[in-house]
């Protein structure tokens, strides 16, 4: 078409070439009576320096340790945040009782710690949602003796204390469960 036809056609719009960049080169080198241009040189792979790799092997190194710097440090953080709950709650439940009974009775959380210690377990695993045998046995040991020592706290309030349904309470005063 003439270069007119094509202007009214295309109402003076900016022609857009749809040539790649290679074949555009190559065309203008074949018209020019050039040899055609060669691909591009990829850049050769080199080995990384043994200081690289030594620097890489150091960070992972440190990656790893500070991975469990940081797992050590969330149980530790978890353990005392079960025990200041447990110390919170049982201060809250006990507020009443012991402005109405006198003496003081003696503490859940001192018998929750008793227990998880015998065991060799955390607070916060004890109290937490694991189902393993050692920790529904020690679970249900501190529940017993729990209800023992403060026959005083209903099913409810050791429930609260334990992070526990009522019936997991009744359960194990029941002697129902995994005994020591």
């Amino acid at each position: 078409m003439a270069e007119a036809a094509l202007r009214k056609l295309d109402r003076d719009l900016p022609r857009i070439d749809m040539y790649a960049p290679e074949l555009r080169a190559r065309l203008l080198a074949q018209r020019a009576g050039m040899p055609a241009p060669r691909a591009k040189a990829k850049p050769a792979k080199t080995e990384p320096a043994d200081d690289t790799l030594a620097l890489l092997k150091a960070a992972r190194m440190m990656l790893a340790a500070a991975t469990a710097d940081r797992e050590l440090a969330a149980r530790t953080l978890a353990d005392a945040r079960a025990r200041a709950d447990s110390i919170v709650a049982e201060a809250e439940l006990s507020a009443d009782i012991v402005s109405k009974v006198g003496p003081a009775l003696p503490s859940i959380a001192r018998i929750q710690n008793t227990v998880a210690e015998r065991y060799g377990i955390s607070l916060a695993a004890m109290l937490g949602p694991g189902m393993s045998v050692d920790l529904v046995t020690a679970r249900y040991e501190a529940i017993r003796r729990a209800h023992a020592a403060r026959p005083d706290l209903s099913p409810g309030k050791l429930a609260k204390l334990f992070r526990r349904d009522r019936t997991v309470i009744l359960r194990a005063i029941a002697g129902k469960g995994p005994k020591p």
